[in-house]
């Protein structure tokens, strides 16, 4: 497509390969038919071993698994999970698919007030959960919270002593919900995004589309799969090219580091914060990289300093993906995109979505210009459960704009640069500061591991940034010599004049900090 002639910052959507009809089961069906020896999952077992799955085993499984949940709830129903990721995660992922019940992920970590949230907006009357999270008990938790709510609790691991209906399975439609899928919560309290079968299969078959996937891949996940960017940019993708998902039960960079070499991945993913604890894991130097060819980004902007430092590390080619829960895998660039505009930019939109930079009049602005991205296609969320309908219709408009709250401009190429967040915005004296540029320079500062700047009020000026940094381990820096660092590539008035040590930062599911949460520890230690 040629884009380069136009003034405005608008991407009409690449509809030249068609969208795939079949719903997510049917893939999965199709591709036990076709391939049924080639490995889908693979996991390491408590014994210490290597155990894979093959399509057709796992397809077996997910029908089997299918039949128990409609001896639960009838096809349309949600059903929840609340687990580490794990062999009996996907299959229930697809056990779902097949039977056409929307999924609904659960953070394991929730608090008793955030699952009861989740239950009373999605809906789900069944939910399977593992024994325990990180030491606490889960199951029994959600059992006692499920109970006062009319809410089924059952031990994932056990889903094969359920009941199982004996009919056939009711045919789904790739238009039907495929999962309700909670925002990350950022700003405040998760909306329930819905994905049709049709935006998640594609918007993963896409993404593969664009680096070149395989049927020989093997990606190794390392995201939770309560996470739309491990329950649909991994699994889903995966599926979509008939390769192999490597799970991991949660992040850990000397697990990760193990694994590379033993299952010979070459697919690697990670949000910043991950790349940056294999980086710095004592193992990095001496493991066995060869086999990786693919390394995937996403979950916040990638400052360029870091994009250089792991392609160079890993010696592979690296990719950002961006998306969000109500339109994952949407915009993302290319492992041929020159050094700077992978580091500078998040590429351009993938196939059926049309893209375009809004001003605050809601008009298209010049290529260039900072404004709000807005979306829309077949691949973008049909709603949102759970939000009252004026808040859903400021977020998916009437002619279909999903309106994503992200800061963004885009050249005459129609690559996309991401400014921040709309409400990170911080206006300083009338004077705009986006933060996200703010933190790519600070991050070229050698001392400087992980940094986020956020908005807090000053009687002067109405607000000011604050600079909140986490230090590579055994570095050292004043807050003069940040501040110096800053106003070296900076205007003055964008430099943070506070400064704030942290050992680790309040994140989301998908890595991405909680500025409101940094926002109110900076009020409670050192107010204004």
């Amino acid at each position: 497509m040629e884009h380069t002639s136009a003034p405005l910052a608008h991407w009409p959507a690449d509809e030249r390969v068609p969208l795939d009809p079949r719903s997510i089961g049917e893939v999965l069906l199709d591709w036990a038919r076709t391939a049924p020896d080639s490995i889908a999952v693979q996991w390491e077992d408590a014994d210490g071993s290597i155990r894979g799955l093959s399509y057709a085993a796992l397809a077996a499984d997910a029908v089997a698994f299918a039949r128990r949940v409609l001896a639960q709830v009838p096809a349309g129903e949600p059903i929840a999970v609340a687990a580490a990721p794990g062999i009996d995660w996907v299959t229930l992922e697809y056990g779902a698919a097949l039977a056409g019940t929307p999924l609904v992920p659960l953070n394991p970590a929730f608090t008793d007030s955030e699952m009861t949230h989740l239950f009373d907006t999605s809906g789900a009357r069944v939910v399977f959960a593992d024994d325990e999270h990180r030491g606490t008990p889960l199951l029994a938790r959600l059992s006692s919270l499920a109970t006062q709510r009319a809410v089924q609790a059952h031990r994932l691991a056990d889903w094969r002593d359920l009941l199982a209906i004996e009919d056939d399975l009711p045919p789904v439609d790739a238009d039907q919900v495929f999962l309700v899928q909670y925002t990350s919560g950022t700003t405040g309290r998760p909306k329930g995004a819905l994905l049709s079968h049709r935006a998640a299969y594609n918007s993963a078959a896409g993404m593969m589309a664009r680096f070149g996937a395989q049927h020989d891949d093997n990606w190794l996940n390392t995201m939770p799969l309560h996470h739309v960017g491990g329950s649909v940019s991994v699994v889903i993708s995966v599926l979509s090219v008939g390769a192999t998902v490597t799970l991991l039960p949660g992040f850990d960079a000397g697990k990760a580091l193990e694994m590379i070499p033993r299952t010979r991945v070459t697919i690697f993913s990670g949000v910043p914060t991950m790349h940056l604890a294999i980086l710095e894991h004592p193992g990095f130097d001496t493991t066995d990289l060869s086999s990786i060819r693919v390394l995937m980004a996403g979950g916040s902007t990638l400052a360029p300093s870091l994009i250089r430092r792991v392609e160079d590390a890993f010696g592979a080619s690296i990719a950002n993906a961006f998306g969000q829960s109500e339109s994952p895998n949407a915009i993302m660039t290319s492992l041929t995109d020159s050094d700077i505009d992978k580091s500078e930019t998040i590429g351009t939109p993938l196939p059926h979505r049309e893209v375009r930079i809004v001003g605050p009049d809601g008009n298209t602005l010049l290529v260039g210009e900072a404004g709000e991205l807005w979306m829309r296609g077949p691949l973008v969320m049909e709603g949102y459960v759970g939000v009252d309908a004026a808040t859903a219709a400021r977020t998916l408009d009437a002619d279909g704009w999903l309106h994503t709250g992200d800061l963004c401009s885009m050249d005459e190429r129609g690559l996309i640069r991401i400014r921040g967040r709309l409400r990170d915005v911080i206006i300083r004296g009338g004077e705009n500061i986006y933060p996200a540029e703010v933190e790519d320079v600070m991050l070229s500062h050698p001392a400087v591991a992980e940094m986020a700047v956020v908005g807090m009020p000053d009687d002067y000026w109405g607000e000011v940034p604050v600079g909140v940094v986490r230090l590579v381990p055994g570095a050292t820096v004043t807050d003069e010599e940040l501040e110096a660092h800053g106003r070296a590539s900076l205007t003055g008035f964008k430099v943070p004049r506070r400064w704030e040590r942290v050992d680790s930062f309040p994140l989301t599911a998908s890595g991405k900090v909680k500025k409101f949460e940094l926002q109110q520890q900076l009020s409670a230690t050192g107010g204004r």
